[in-house]
C-alpha cells in the first residue's frame, strides 16, 4: 500500500499519522521533555499532531508528488537547522560516511560556513587555499552552487558540498555586501595541508605569532615556537598572538593550546540543560611553555571561532591578555550524535561553552576590549586583499602600542547564568 496518492482519503490520512506521529513523538520526547512520558501534556500531543497533519496535507496536495522519506527527512533537516549552526540531521548514508571517516573526501575548498540570517555565510577562508585564490572572502553569502539554489541545508551539509575529490569544480554565485550584483566565482577542490604556525621578531623585542588553524600539527608547532621564542636573546618583552580567520578545531585541541600558556588552570566550562552538571576543562601543567607575566595581545575577528574562541577567552580571563579586533563568531558548543532507528542520526548541541570567568561564548561571541582600526571606506574588492607583513598590519601596530604603554582599561566582565 502506498503512503501517498489517494486524495482526501481518511484511510490515507490515518495511515500517514500512524507512520509519522511515532517518529516525531519519539524525537520530541528525546529532545524536549525531562519528565516521565506520562507527564506529557495534551498540548504537546496537539503540537505533534499539527506537524503530522501539515505533512499529510503536503503529501496529498502539493503540486509535485513527494515521497515519504523525502518529506520526513526534509522536515527533520529544517528542524535541526533551526536550532543552531552546529546541529544537523544526517541521512543513513551521510551517517555511515561519518562513521567510516568519509574516506572519499580527498580535497576541499578551504572555507568554513555557517547559516546566518537564513543565508549560507562564509566565516573563514584558508589563506592561499582554492577558495581564497578564487576570490571568496569572509562575510560572503553563497547563493548557488553549480546553478542550484542553496536552501534547506544544515551547516554540516553545506560544508560537505565544498569537499570531495581533487579536481572537482564548483561554480558559485556569491552575494557580497556592498556589491549590487552577485559574483560568479569558480573554485576547484584540491588536497590541503594545514597552514603552519609562523612567527616574526618585531622591533623593540616584541614577537608576533600567527596561528591560522587548529590541528594536532599546528598545536605542536605553536609549542615549538613558544619554546624557541622563550630562549630568544635579548629576552622578549611581549607577544602578539594572531587568531584571526581561524574557525576550526575541537575543544580538546583548544585545551591543548591553552595549556601551553596556562598550565593546569581552567580553560572553559561546558553547561548543558539543567539539571545536568557543568563540565570544567582544565589545562595540563606539564605542557605549560609560556612564561607567566609576559604581556600578551590576542588578535580576533569575525572569522575567529571554535577552538580559537576558547583559547582567546581563556587567555583573557586567566593571563590578563588583551583582545583586539572585532567580535568573534560565537561557535563553541558540545555536540552529541543521536542515532535514530532507521539508521539516520541527529547531531545536536547539548552544552554551551563559557570562559573561566563565566562569559558565554556560544551564540554570543567575544567582544574585544580594543576595536581594531577600520581602514577608510573603499569599494568592495572582487579579489582577496593582499596579505600584509606583520610590521605593516594596522592591528599588529595597535597591539604593539598596547604592549609598550600597558594594558588598556578593561571592560567589566559579565557572568552569564546557565
Amino acid at each position: 500500500m502506498r503512503l501517498f496518492g489517494a486524495r482526501n482519503s481518511r484511510t490515507s490520512r490515518g495511515w500517514f499519522l500512524y507512520r509519522v506521529l511515532p517518529i516525531f513523538l519519539a524525537l520530541f520526547l528525546a529532545t524536549s521533555w525531562t519528565g516521565p512520558v506520562a507527564a506529557a501534556s495534551a498540548q504537546n500531543y496537539e503540537a505533534l499532531r499539527l506537524v503530522t497533519e501539515a505533512l499529510h496535507e503536503i503529501s496529498q496536495k502539493y503540486v509535485w508528488k513527494k515521497g515519504e522519506e523525502e518529506l520526513i527527512y526534509g522536515s527533520l533537516r529544517g528542524l535541526m537547522n533551526s536550532l543552531d549552526p552546529d546541529s544537523s540531521f544526517l541521512t543513513p548514508q551521510e551517517y555511515q560516511q561519518v562513521l567510516s571517516g568519509q574516506k572519499d573526501i580527498t580535497a576541499e575548498a578551504g572555507v568554513d560556513l555557517v547559516y546566518k540570517d537564513t543565508l549560507l555565510t562564509v566565516v573563514a577562508v584558508m589563506e592561499d587555499g582554492p577558495a581564497w585564490r578564487a576570490g571568496v572572502r569572509p562575510g560572503d553569502h553563497i547563493l548557488k552552487i553549480n546553478g542550484h539554489l542553496v536552501r534547506n541545508l544544515t551547516t554540516q551539509e553545506a560544508n560537505r558540498r565544498f569537499q570531495g575529490k581533487a579536481g572537482t569544480t564548483l561554480n558559485l554565485q556569491v552575494l557580497r555586501n556592498g556589491l549590487i550584483k552577485p559574483l560568479e566565482l569558480k573554485v576547484t577542490l584540491e588536497p590541503l595541508a594545514p597552514a603552519g604556525v609562523t612567527h616574526k621578531i618585531l622591533k623593540e623585542s616584541y614577537a608576533y605569532i600567527r596561528m591560522p588553524d587548529f590541528t594536532p600539527e599546528t598545536v605542536g608547532e605553536l609549542a615549538a615556537t613558544l619554546k624557541q621564542l622563550q630562549r630568544h636573546r635579548p629576552p622578549l618583552r611581549g607577544f602578539v598572538l594572531d587568531l584571526r580567520n581561524n574557525a576550526r578545531g575541537s575543544i580538546d585541541l583548544a585545551v591543548r593550546g591553552a595549556s601551553l600558556f596556562l598550565g593546569d588552570k581552567e580553560v572553559l566550562s561546558a553547561r548543558g540543560r539543567p539539571p545536568e552538571p557543568s563540565q570544567v576543562y582544565q589545562g595540563r601543567a606539564k605542557e605549560e611553555v609560556f612564561k607567566p607575566g609576559l604581556p600578551l595581545v590576542v588578535l580576533v575577528d569575525g572569522g575567529t571561532a571554535r577552538a580559537a574562541e576558547v583559547l582567546a577567552g581563556a587567555l583573557r580571563d586567566q593571563s590578563q591578555a588583551v583582545l583586539l579586533g572585532t567580535k568573534t563568531v560565537g561557535l563553541c558548543g558540545l555536540t552529541k550524535t543521536l542515532p535514530l532507528q532507521d539508521g539516520s542520526a541527529l547531531v545536536m548541541t547539548v552544552a554551551q561553552c563559557y570562559t573561566p570567568k563565566g562569559q558565554k561564548i556560544h551564540g554570543k561571541g567575544l567582544e574585544p576590549e580594543v576595536a581594531g582600526q577600520t581602514p577608510a571606506a573603499t569599494a568592495p574588492a572582487v579579489t582577496p586583499p593582499a596579505k600584509l607583513p606583520p610590521e605593516q598590519d594596522p592591528w599588529v601596530n595597535q597591539a604593539l602600542e598596547i604592549l609598550k604603554s600597558g594594558k588598556p582599561q578593561k571592560v567589566a566582565e559579565k557572568v552569564e547564568k546557565p
